[in-house]
């Protein structure tokens, strides 16, 4: 009898599952972007190789200052069209077409002035910040990623809103394989100059299936009924998610100069592999960010069930995060080897680096929690305290070492500063915003 139970309670357990639309949207969020990451990863490793520690420290700062002004030239509008339209597909779908519409332009704007004003201004990063004349070129070259970057993240936001996650996981997969044929290939034959070009190549074809996906499987919802949305309202909303995602990107982008000022670029290629490695741990937690704001900006209304969402998503990024960590960790060894011997120094960092992402992951369900209520102010000010305590712990280690070991020093300041934000963050909304 007791087995006939059991039974019975697995198959209502299994037919919850397959109705739970957490459940379904972050299976697809997470399977699509396996076999992506998986070949991000392959690529990376592969270029890296090619290319050797120094080069590749100076394609990771060409990337980090094409990322950084990236996720400035978005304008935190990936996030805010994901939570009006989660926020609006049922309550007022006559908003959605232009709430896209707005978004979607003030995109264009904002990433085509960026990219323009790189090309402008790239004789002089590459000279004064980078130390490196012969960057110009390429600077002025990878510049149109900024604008196609800007209009795929907007582009996702928009497919995540709508709970379009199964066409994100195709997209995803697609990119993946992209990125690995045309990057290795790419940098195979022409170098430093080919895995630029492969990275435009990326962020181009990103852009237009997103905008494939956008127009075949969001169409049918839309109505034809026309009603404004104001766009001081979707400014409001992004403009602080906008300062945090710039002064996050500015700061980011600091560590690099730091080691580029006080140590050397081989640095700059041990924390890029090493930031490579935390990004592949965080990308499930990561790809899960629009669905939980997603869930979180549908179920306002319903304060049980928006917290029950919560706990369920930090106990889960914990899980995984810990989970992939401790492999990591154990397989770091055979990740050196990987990257040979030019390397040398690589083991610790990303020692380090993974289980950081613990702290990290379980932060950005709080800071998707915040978003989803309109918090984005008080976000903004514990941004301001995380990143700029790392960047000054690491400044005091890197030169306390005379630029030793600059990428392990980054490492650790990271680790200290993320765990203090974490405790930060989960403190201030247990005890106050879920009061509210």
């Amino acid at each position: 009898m007791s087995f006939l139970h059991s039974m019975s309670y697995l198959y209502k357990l299994k037919d919850r599952l397959k109705k739970s639309e957490l459940i379904n949207d972050s299976f697809w969020a997470i399977f699509g972007n396996i076999i992506g990451k998986g070949l991000s990863l392959a690529s990376a490793i592969i270029i890296a190789r090619i290319l050797g520690k120094e080069v590749y420290g100076e394609l990771g700062m060409i990337g980090g200052t094409i990322v950084t002004i990236m996720i400035f030239s978005n304008f935190g509008l990936n996030y805010t069209t994901t939570k009006y339209i989660a926020e609006y597909k049922r309550t007022k779908p006559e908003l959605l077409p232009h709430i896209i519409k707005s978004c979607q332009k003030l995109t264009l704007i904002f990433g085509g002035i960026s990219t323009l004003t790189l090309i402008l201004v790239a004789d002089y990063v590459a000279i004064y910040l980078l130390k490196s004349p012969q960057f110009s070129f390429p600077l002025r070259l990878i510049a149109i990623s900024i604008l196609f970057g800007s209009l795929s993240k907007t582009q996702a936001g928009i497919l995540a809103g709508f709970g379009k996650f199964k066409a994100l996981a195709k997209i995803n997969t697609i990119i993946g394989v992209i990125t690995f044929v045309s990057g290795v290939l790419l940098t195979y034959f022409y170098n430093f100059i080919g895995a630029i070009i492969a990275s435009i190549i990326m962020h181009f074809m990103n852009y237009l299936l997103n905008r494939y996906f956008i127009k075949e499987q969001i169409k049918s919802t839309l109505i034809n009924k026309r009603e404004k949305f104001s766009v001081k309202e979707i400014l409001n909303f992004s403009i602080p998610v906008a300062l945090q995602e710039a002064f996050y990107s500015v700061i980011t982008y600091s560590f690099s100069l730091l080691l580029v000022q006080y140590s050397n670029y081989g640095e700059v290629g041990l924390n890029s592999a090493a930031v490579y490695w935390s990004a592949i741990i965080l990308f499930i937690p990561g790809v899960l960010r629009n669905v939980i704001l997603s869930h979180l900006s549908s179920n306002l209304n319903d304060k049980k069930r928006h917290l029950r969402i919560l706990r369920i998503i930090l106990l889960f990024n914990f899980s995984i995060t810990f989970f992939l960590s401790i492999i990591i960790y154990f397989l770091s060894d055979f990740i050196l080897l990987s990257y040979g011997d030019n390397f040398s120094g690589l083991k610790e960092v990303v020692n380090i680096s993974v289980f950081t992402t613990i702290f990290i992951s379980m932060s950005n369900v709080y800071a998707q929690a915040y978003m989803s209520e309109n918090k984005n102010w008080l976000m903004l000010i514990f941004r301001i305290l995380r990143d700029g305590s790392i960047l000054i712990i690491a400044y005091y280690l890197i030169r306390k070492n005379d630029g030793i070991d600059g990428a392990l020093s980054l490492a650790k300041s990271t680790l200290y500063s993320s765990i203090l934000f974490l405790a930060l963050m989960g403190v201030v909304y247990e005890l106050k915003i879920k009061k509210t």
